[in-house]
């Protein structure tokens, strides 16, 4: 693995280390917002976020590509679209072990 790949997991690690973060993706993944709107819904959903609290958020989530702002709202890229899209398959995903199975391929005799 080279040192690009290990930034990069890291990097997108990041967004995903945060509930609010990843929470965030998810609201614009309704529709394009803009700061007040965000914080509104927030409350709106009980989860309790500071002001700056939200720019942080929004500044990661700008400097990592999940978003860009067009004009006053912010809207999710294709990648913040694909990392909504993942969260989803993973919650829908049940925990258990995969069965596994062992097969064995005959060799050649070497003489």
């Amino acid at each position: 693995m080279n040192e690009k790949a290990i930034q990069d997991i890291f990097d997108v690690s990041q967004t995903f280390a945060s509930g609010k973060r990843l929470l965030l993706l998810f609201i614009l993944r309704e529709e394009p917002m803009g700061y007040t709107l965000i914080t509104k819904f927030f409350e709106r959903m009980g989860v309790p976020i500071g002001s700056s609290e939200v720019y942080k958020h929004l500044k990661q989530l700008l400097d990592a590509g999940f978003i860009t702002k067009k004009g006053n709202s912010y809207i999710l890229t294709l990648r913040g679209l694909r990392a909504t899209e993942t969260t989803i398959d993973i919650i829908n995903t049940p925990p258990e072990v995969p069965e596994l199975k062992l097969t064995f391929n005959r060799r050649e005799a070497t003489n």
